[in-house]
């Protein structure tokens, strides 16, 4: 191989391997894509959500949120939003770790998340079976308001489901696409490679200025060989 490689010279080597490229490079991205589409178990992703509400502990302030309660259903007291979003990120490792809500993640693996540390939490569920994942998703959410009035009591604040999830169509996990489109970058580089090997450990005179290079030499003819030509 030459040590004075130009674009030019790197072209053309390639361009003498351009068959062993491609070769190699549709040999890896047909791999990648048989592996990720029958050899990896698809992993599919369910969400619910709730709505955490906190009561304020004082007893004035408590009695006035109960009146707004009354008056205005539905709605939440300015009051009561201070304490809501400590409350949920409290909620948060209550309801990732309470007995009740653990034993209903059968087939499926769940997170409590809150959203941008406001009082929404979302759950999260991962299961092989897409309507087991959704399944569990909706039974936690369903089982926390048993939950929080059990542990905090009914008078201290409540949980609300506001989002319900839905069996997903599509997997999650492996992307089969992209994982394709890393085995054709990675088949093409390993090919390139290859051909810059097989020109290092190539010691055989090439036709042209070969010898000119190696000796300082110009090269005024070259014998034909007749047998590759005929």
């Amino acid at each position: 191989m030459p040590k004075d490689l130009t674009p030019q010279k790197i072209f053309y080597m390639l361009l003498r391997h351009v068959k062993l490229i491609l070769l190699i490079t549709a040999l890896v991205t047909l791999i990648a894509y048989g592996y990720s589409s029958f050899f990896i178990t698809p992993v599919y992703s369910a969400s619910s959500m709730i709505l955490i509400q906190s009561y304020n502990n004082d007893a004035t302030v408590k009695t006035r949120a109960t009146q707004y309660y009354q008056t205005q259903p539905g709605r939440v007291a300015v009051s009561d939003i201070q304490q809501s979003a400590s409350l949920a990120s409290s909620c948060v490792i209550l309801f990732s770790n309470m007995p009740e809500m653990t034993s209903l993640m059968t087939g499926a693996s769940a997170t409590f998340e809150q959203v941008e540390e406001s009082n929404f939490i979302k759950i999260n569920t991962t299961s092989s079976n897409p309507q087991v994942a959704a399944n569990v998703a909706n039974q936690l959410a369903d089982q926390a308001p048993k939950c929080f009035a059990d542990m905090y009591g009914k008078g201290n604040g409540k949980v609300d489901k506001i989002k319900g999830a839905s069996a997903p169509s599509t997997p999650t996990s492996p992307n089969v696409n992209q994982n394709t489109l890393y085995g054709l970058a990675i088949g093409f580089i390993i090919g390139v490679l290859l051909s810059f090997m097989l020109e290092i450990i190539d010691t055989t005179l090439k036709p042209g200025d070969d010898l000119a290079k190696m000796y300082n030499i110009p090269v005024f003819a070259e014998i034909v060989d007749f047998e590759k030509v005929g």
